[in-house]
Order: C-alpha cells, then sequence, then structure tokens
C-alpha cells in the first residue's frame, strides 16, 4: 500500500471516530498515565516555579480529551492549597464526562481552536498553556496557526507548555528473532501513509524549540523523556485501540470494492497484529518531546 493510493482514504479532523465511546475514553486515560510514567510531572519544573497562591491561575489545556490531564492537575492544586481555574477545549466533546463527575475547578467546553473564532473573554487571560499529541492535526508542519491560538490564550508572561511524540519515531520490536512482526510493520506503514498522504508528518517535532523561537516565546527550553522499558507492552496497547477505532474511516467491500484498503483488509491485518503483539512484539516511540516557552511581558 503505498501512500500515493491512500489518498483517497476520507480524513477527518478527530483521526478517531466521532462517536461516544467508552473504550476512546479509557484509552484516552491509559495514555494519559503513560505520559506520566514518562515525564514524572503534570508541569514543567520552571512553569512550577512561576505558580504562586497569591491569586487563581488560570490553565487552558487543548485538545483535552476527557479532561484527565486537568481533573489531575486539579487534585495536586487543590493538595498544594492553590485556587485555580482549568478550562479544557476539545473539538470532539464526545468523551467529556459528566460535569458531575469534574472537581469544581474543572470546565470542559467544545471548541474547534483551529476554525472557530476564539472567544473574546478568553483572550489573554490564561497564565499556562498545555499541548499535547497535536501531530495528527499538523499539515504540512505548519504549527502556526497552533501557536497562534496559544498566544492569543495567554496572558504576557504566561506559558507554553507542549509534550509531543515523534511519530517518525515509531519502532516495531521483536522479542526474538524468530518471532514474526510482519503484520504490526505493515499496519504501522500502512498509518504512516495515510497520515503522508494527509501532509502529517513528524519531522518538526525535532525543532520545536526553534518553531516557539519564531513566533517569539522566550525562556525557550526543549527536552526529551526516554520511555520505559516496562511500559512498552501497554503503549502498544494503547496504539491498538487507536488502530482498531479506525477500521470504521474505511469503506467495506460491498460499499468501495475498488477501495485501497477496505474495512475487512484492515480488520485482517489488525488480528494478524494483535496476534504478534501476543507473542511478545511491541509497537511504541522511544521518547516523549517536551517544549516549554513564554510569551513575552
Amino acid at each position: 500500500m503505498s501512500p500515493a493510493s491512500l489518498t483517497k482514504i476520507e480524513h477527518s479532523a478527530y483521526w478517531t471516530p466521532n462517536i461516544t465511546s467508552f473504550k476512546t475514553s479509557a484509552r484516552l486515560h491509559l495514555q494519559h498515565f503513560l505520559v506520566q510514567n514518562t515525564l514524572g510531572f503534570l508541569l514543567d519544573e520552571e512553569i512550577e516555579k512561576s505558580i504562586t497562591a497569591s491569586s487563581p491561575l488560570r490553565v487552558a489545556d487543548l485538545g483535552c480529551g476527557n479532561g484527565i490531564w486537568l481533573t489531575e492537575l486539579s487534585s495536586e492544586l487543590l493538595r498544594r492549597g492553590m485556587p485555580a481555574q482549568l478550562d479544557g477545549y476539545d473539538i470532539n466533546p464526545v468523551n467529556f464526562p459528566h460535569t458531575v463527575h469534574l472537581p469544581p475547578s474543572v470546565s470542559l467546553k467544545k471548541l474547534d481552536i483551529l476554525l472557530e473564532e476564539l472567544p473574546s473573554d478568553l483572550l489573554g487571560t490564561y497564565d499556562i498553556v498545555h499541548v499535547q499529541g497535536f501531530t495528527s492535526l499538523v499539515v504540512n508542519s505548519n504549527v502556526t496557526p497552533l501557536l497562534s491560538v496559544v498566544l492569543a490564550f495567554l496572558k504576557p508572561g504566561g506559558f507554553l507548555q507542549w509534550v509531543e511524540v515523534p511519530t517518525d519515531d515509531l519502532v516495531v520490536e521483536s522479542p526474538s528473532p524468530t518471532t514474526t512482526k510482519i503484520a504490526c510493520e505493515k499496519i504501522t506503514e500502512s498509518l504512516k501513509g495515510i497520515a503522508q498522504a494527509q501532509g502529517i508528518v513528524g519531522d518538526w517535532v525535532a525543532s520545536l524549540d526553534q518553531c516557539l523561537l519564531t513566533h517569539c516565546f522566550d525562556s525557550v527550553r526543549m527536552y526529551a523523556k526516554e520511555k520505559r522499558q516496562q511500559d512498552f507492552q501497554a503503549w502498544t496497547e494503547d496504539y491498538l485501540m487507536v488502530l482498531e477505532e479506525l477500521a470504521l474511516f474505511f469503506p467495506s467491500r460491498k460499499q468501495d470494492p475498488q477501495a485501497p484498503i477496505t474495512r475487512e483488509a484492515w480488520e485482517e491485518l489488525f488480528s494478524d497484529a494483535v496476534g504478534e503483539t501476543l507473542q511478545g512484539v511491541v509497537v511504541h516511540q522511544r521518547k516523549l518531546s517536551i517544549a516549554v516557552g513564554r510569551k513575552p511581558t
């Protein structure tokens, strides 16, 4: 399956089905705790140093999913006796918890930050903006639209914390030379091909600090955190859940017999890939990249 043959596959802004799914929300919880296992923090240490209890902290999480990062941050700030207003924004609200289950300091709202006009009452109001996992939404390595939103949300002197997975670093590893990993390699290459056909590549992640500098952030820092080997299987399971969800985007053989990939073909390949992971094959990226920058005062 070449990238060129995949251009017919319909692209969605969601990259996962826009339907209510307890599996999707469970995956987001798993992903959050795997990220925390890797990072060891919710907020970068320099951002932590800037926080004081003298005034309520305002934090925005862009692409917040089910709000798990915000609810965990709420617990941490409450433990430290620090007042805060924590706002999450996502184009897809189907995974938002019911408001009765959210801490009083957390609010989740539907907002397409890249297409909709930003509410005027939110401009220049946030001390911290958190961004994570936007590689599938950055087209042609153009981070300007997203960074423009971040700058619009931040107060002068406010911080951006951006955690990203270098998608070009996706690896498939077998526990032994005799354990096949053909299906896992094929399905990950197919996924890369679909993304590349839409202009989605991860090469910009390696120079994210330069992107921040170009957009006039100061106090810019960038570093990487290696994933723990004991988490590789859980990362694999997290990716498998994404790959399983993607089947809904492909037409069935009955709908389009000539499609580059049919739903049935994807499901068969996925089943073979799952079989390989049961034999110890893992699919993961080696590290997470973290970029921190401050809006000029």
